[in-house]
């Protein structure tokens, strides 16, 4: 899939799409994205509204798992790791909104409950995380959270981002060589940002030109 973020808005992707983040990091961002907002009319697309559809997702995730082990609150676990990792993701990026807060505290709530230990074998792989014993949908959140500590570490957790367009808040990944994107798509989002900003210089300028001729 070439391009993550808001394709829903466009009759064909953008040229400047925007390749998926690298494994294992492209599995956040896959779950960021089950959720993302429509630019054009300002609603988000839910891409996990029952167990069922969260059950679809971890399959396309590699995760062996049926309908039947994904209940009510491995849904509600799931969407309190994707809106906090958008919400930590929002930081890289200058992304923050006002909801964030609560987010990342729910995260951390959440978190406490999805434990990792460090796992030995003698097949010569090294150590590794693996979670606790749990459902298999809080086994998958403990995995993608420790994602998240290992990508800090080799830097490229800071090029997960969240779109700087409010209205789209999409997870992409950056290559720029200096880290600088701000846009999942420019000639989307980016292109949204630059009519606002002319709509509202404009709107500024006839305020002023209105208050110089006003006796």
């Amino acid at each position: 899939m070439g391009f993550i973020g808001n394709i829903l808005d466009m009759a064909a992707p953008p040229s400047d799409a925007r390749a998926p983040a690298p494994p294992p990091l492209d599995a956040l961002q896959s779950l960021v994205n089950t959720w993302f907002g429509r630019v054009t009319t300002g609603e988000g697309d839910e891409g996990l509204q029952s167990p069922a559809d969260l059950a679809r997702w971890c399959r396309e995730r590699g995760t062996d798992i049926a309908d039947r082990e994904v209940a009510g609150p491995d849904l509600e676990v799931a969407r309190a790791v994707r809106e906090g990792i958008r919400a930590a993701l929002a930081r890289h990026n200058d992304a923050e909104q006002p909801a964030d807060v609560a987010a990342l505290d729910r995260l951390d709530q959440v978190a406490a409950g999805l434990q990792l230990h460090t796992a030995f074998d003698g097949g010569g792989s090294g150590p590794r995380l693996e979670p606790h014993d749990s459902t298999p949908v809080r086994r998958l959140m403990a995995t993608l959270l420790g994602t998240a500590v290992l990508a800090d570490r080799d830097r490229t957790w800071q090029r997960l981002k969240v779109c700087r367009e409010p209205r789209c808040r999409a997870a992409f990944y950056d290559t720029s060589r200096n880290n600088s994107g701000v846009w999942c798509s420019m000639s989307a989002c980016g292109a949204a940002a630059k009519q606002r900003a002319f709509v509202e210089r404009r709107r500024a300028k006839n305020a002023a030109a209105r208050r110089a001729a006003a006796p």
